[in-house]
């Protein structure tokens, strides 16, 4: 891990940490109660979101390895970050923390099954992927279990100064989020910068934002209407979910476990403007229906 990795896991694990303070325990015991928005959630995001991809990619004009490397995206949900915009806008906080727990387990399986029928149905070979299983649910535990649970105490314990520091751990969480995610496309390949070109950024653009964009609204559609009819408050919160992927993670699996650099850019692109789009939809639709 280069120091920027490190730098993003410490502001990661603070955002967290602020999700949690703003929560209570009875708030996960209302979501399990009425599983509906949480059972939808999870539909789109594992099984709606790469079908999409899947068609997205077939049509799109992307080498094979960038066509995998789509899927791949498409294939690893939101973690912290998206939890952090429902957070900012007041959204269902505990739907999308009680969905990122419940994904980052469902993925140990999905994850090898998808990434490798991309391979064979866009490379014609195949190969075997792999997760780390101790190293990822050590990394789901220290980033997103305990500084959440120890948000959940503080509130509990200490609401009068959890309520206090809201609004400014909002604005510090916020900034450094910006500043690490500037130094990370910026800085150079070997300090844990990106290193893709302009050339790629606008060859990729097209087919990532059609499948963010696609995924997102047609989400939040599906969640607002018949025949499960969520408050605006639970799409919103479920179409950010699956608006916003975890790039971390798919360049990750890419880079790392199948070992292609093209794989990675889709992802390298999809971060680059997945945040800011996914916060604006998100405020537009918070304030339709209610």
């Amino acid at each position: 891990m280069t120091y920027i990795d490190y730098l993003l896991s410490a502001v990661l694990m603070l955002i967290t940490f602020a999700i949690g303070s703003s929560l209570r325990f009875a708030d996960f015991e209302n979501i399990f109660k009425n599983s509906k928005p949480l059972l939808l959630g999870l539909f789109l995001q594992m099984v709606f979101l790469p079908i999409c991809a899947f068609i997205i990619a077939e049509f799109a004009g992307l080498s094979p390895a960038e066509k995998v490397g789509l899927i791949i995206v498409a294939i690893c949900p939101g973690g912290t970050t998206s939890n952090f915009i429902s957070y900012l806008i007041k959204a269902d906080t505990a739907l999308a923390v009680a969905l990122t727990a419940v994904n980052s387990l469902l993925i140990l399986l999905t994850i090898p099954l998808l990434s490798n029928l991309a391979v064979v149905t866009f490379m014609d070979s195949h190969t075997e992927v792999s997760l780390p299983i101790l190293n990822m649910v050590w990394d789901v535990t220290k980033i997103i279990i305990v500084p959440a649970v120890l948000g959940l105490l503080f509130n509990r314990f200490f609401s009068n100064i959890a309520q206090k520091i809201k609004f400014p751990l909002k604005v510090i969480n916020t900034s450094l989020l910006g500043i690490v995610f500037l130094i990370k496309f910026f800085a150079g390949e070997e300090s844990g910068g990106s290193g893709i070109s302009v050339d790629e950024i606008f060859r990729l653009l097209p087919a990532t934002l059609l499948m963010h964009l696609s995924a997102m609204i047609l989400s939040y559609f599906i969640a607002i209407k018949p025949p499960f009819r969520l408050s605006g408050v639970q799409a919103t919160t479920i179409s950010i979910e699956v608006g916003l992927q975890n790039t971390v993670l798919a360049i990750f699996v890419a880079g790392t476990l199948m070992h292609n650099t093209d794989m990675t850019k889709p992802a390298l692109v999809y971060a680059m403007f997945s945040f800011f789009t996914t916060l604006a939809f998100a405020l537009i639709t918070i304030r339709i229906k209610k």
